[in-house]
């Protein structure tokens, strides 16, 4: 491995799933010199505390050190020295950490969450040990950095090269304590003057941190106020299509505008387009949170903390621990349930009868979900659980109604209908009524909260366990939309349908069928809609620390709203837009890829947990719905109109018709 790539391990910190607390520009500037050194390793370069030295401009193939080469090899004279180049360096420094961390996850040795948080993978976690590229079992890099400062072990060459970069950032306090800190400075001290190269790289860090040569100085702009008068006639103001709204906003006004809310000086500020969305991405961790917005909605369930309202370390310690929860692993095992309810539901569609899209789907998703993450039949009581959810997301998150509204004689009957389903799931959840069952949600939450009830006491308990019917209202939108993409363009519903003839054909696939080959139209189709009809086409935050962004200042507590998804409209991320084209995400176009263009799923660390699970189990209805139904959009020139809160989901406008039943259930 690279000294980079080591050094990344070393800095890991498994809390938290991401790097030591060691500073922005400080990281940038370890990472520049790891670089700098693996130069030296390869014989390119040679240093010393005045000078760095080309002596060989051969490229080396790898494109972590290569552009670097590059540049020292086409610099004109003067020759600089080891800080000169560390400080250029570390301007490209987030495209060299893509590149670390993308390699250890194909290496097996880091596994990557959704939300952009990192771990050793298990068996680097278990072994302690991890394979090299030669193919041989080295220590586990942490181990060995540790060995050689409080065990007196004779360390590797590159070791001594990796312990004082380590030192030049200020990490090692945070991988000793600080008795062992204490008692190891002279040691620490002898290993950093072992290796000239080390010496002259950490130094220069160093000297980089503390007066930086070419540091960036920011120039910041005012930020641009959008004029909502100018939507009045926006078409897509009328259609409710608020993912592209803010597209077109993103058109007229930039990456980042504000909005003024009626009698608000203040208003939001809007982040938008792929470059912010690859920019949030990857500094969003440092600068933003959630909990500002999610704090009356979960005293509406009687919670003080939820996961989406967590920031931080907790977060990351509650994805983890409900991570098998929302696996697709998961939903594969119980895959003869997704079709048992599935097909329970597709017999009440009735041929010839036009049929309400988006609460025929929402049934569909309802029934599904509260049996398979919540382990009841929750049909009695799902009209009053989705009002209840809709109403409080609108009035308490949203903010777009006044909270009187949850305290309406009708709103109060729901919520006492929720508390009595929450009663019904834990008298469900008990050892003798699970005895035998795969285990759900609910079993992963309840064993979160026996295992350590401080962290997560009872009184969190209560929207944990109404989780997955909140689910249900983005997955149920999500399908009806998938289905209107599906059904109003026939050529592909038929390329939908041989799918689905080929996998049900000789009965049930089991897990081993879905392999993306036998799904790929199908699964097409759901990314598609999902790029043209998000689900979740905005989300809300608080800057905690200022940052500046694209060039413009934004203070801490601003107010921010990302409009991440006003990427999918744009022509330069998706030529021709507008159109419903499933081949977008095939080879050799595969536009999906670029960096923060298709974000469907959220940015940052709050991106959707369980967006494996969903992809799967939209692609089997689907697949199910092809199988059984012809099915045609009422009337066939429907255009698709919006209800954009409390998430995006079809108007009641939008109806379908079962033309005719393809096979007998």
């Amino acid at each position: 491995m690279r000294l980079a790539e080591e050094l990344a391990l070393v800095l890991l910190n498994e809390d938290s799933g991401y790097f030591e607390p060691v500073g922005a520009w400080n990281l940038s500037c370890v990472i520049a010199g790891s670089v700098l050194a693996d130069l030296s390793l390869e014989f390119r370069i040679d240093t010393d505390t005045e000078t760095l030295t080309l002596l060989d401009a051969k490229e080396t193939g790898d494109p972590l050190l290569d552009p670097v080469l590059e540049e020292i090899a086409s610099a004109p004279p003067p020759v600089h020295n080891a800080q000169y180049w560390i400080e250029k360096t570390a301007q490209r420094s987030d495209d060299a950490m893509d590149i670390i961390l993308d390699r250890l996850v194909e290496k097996n040795i880091l596994d990557h969450d959704s939300g952009g948080f990192w771990s050793l993978s298990r068996q680097v976690s278990r072994t302690g040990t991890y394979s090299a590229d030669d193919g041989s079992t080295k220590l586990q890099v942490k181990t060995r950095v540790l060995r050689a400062i409080l065990d007196d072990e004779i360390p590797d060459p590159r070791d001594v090269i990796l312990i004082s970069l380590i030192a030049a950032c200020d990490a090692l306090p945070l991988l000793l304590t600080e008795e062992e800190y204490e008692e190891s400075r002279e040691r620490i001290d002898l290993l950093c003057k072992m290796d000239l190269v080390g010496r002259a790289i950490g130094a220069a860090v160093r000297e980089s941190q503390g007066r930086p040569v070419q540091q960036p100085v920011g120039r910041t702009r005012p930020i641009p106020v959008a004029n909502l008068l100018k939507l009045i006639p926006n078409r897509n103001l009328r259609r409710g299509n608020l993912s592209r709204i803010l597209t077109d906003l993103y058109r007229e006004y930039g990456p980042v505008f504000r909005i003024k809310k009626p009698f608000s000086e203040k208003g939001v500020v809007v982040l938008a387009g792929p470059d912010t969305n690859a920019w949030i991405n990857r500094n969003g961790r440092t600068y933003f949170r959630t909990r500002d917005h999610m704090a009356d909605f979960e005293q509406l369930y009687g919670a003080s903390r939820t996961l989406p309202g967590m920031d931080g370390t907790e977060h990351y310690r509650m994805r983890k621990s409900l991570r098998a929860g929302y696996s697709r692993a998961t939903l594969e095992a119980r895959l003869d349930e997704v079709y048992k309810f599935c097909r329970a539901s597709l017999e009440k569609w009735v041929p010839g009868k036009p049929m309400p899209g988006a609460a025929a789907c929402q049934e569909l998703m309802s029934v599904q979900v509260s049996q398979l993450m919540v382990g009841v039949d929750a049909s009695d009581h799902i009209d009053d659980l989705l009002s209840y959810e809709h109403r409080s997301l609108v009035t308490h998150v949203q903010k777009a109604l006044p909270k009187f509204m949850m305290q309406t004689p009708g709103m109060a009957r729901k919520r006492k209908r929720i508390f009595e389903m929450l009663n019904r799931v834990l008298n469900a959840h008990t050892p003798a009524q699970r005895k035998g069952k795969p285990k759900d949600l609910v079993d992963h939450i309840l064993s979160l909260h026996a295992s350590d009830p401080q962290y997560f006491p009872e009184t969190d308990l209560s929207f944990m366990l109404v989780a997955g019917f909140i689910a249900s209202i983005y997955l149920g939108s999500g399908l009806s939309f998938a289905v209107y993409g599906m059904a109003s363009h026939p050529e592909i519903y038929r390329r939908v349908q041989k799918e689905a003839e080929a996998l049900f054909a000789n009965g049930d696939p089991g897990r081993d069928d879905f392999r993306m080959s036998a799904i790929d139209a199908a699964h097409r189709v759901f990314l598609e809609s999902q790029r043209l009809y998000p689900v979740i086409p905005m989300q809300l935050r608080t800057t905690m620390n200022h940052c500046v962004v694209q060039g413009f200042n934004i203070p801490k507590d601003t107010r921010v709203v990302f409009a991440h998804t006003a990427a999918h409209h744009l022509e330069e991320t998706f030529p021709d837009p507008a159109r419903f084209d499933i081949d977008r995400y095939a080879p050799p176009r595969e536009e999906h890829k670029r960096a923060g263009a298709y974000v469907p799923f959220g940015l940052g660390t709050h991106h959707c947990l369980g967006s494996k699970w969903v992809e799967l189990q939209m692609t089997i209805n689907l697949l199910l719905i092809a199988y059984y139904f012809d099915i045609s959009v009422v009337p066939k020139d429907y255009e698709m109109a919006f209800n954009p809160f409390p998430t995006s989901a079809p108007n009641s406008k939008f109806r379908f018709t079962i033309t005719k039943r393809r096979h007998d259930f």
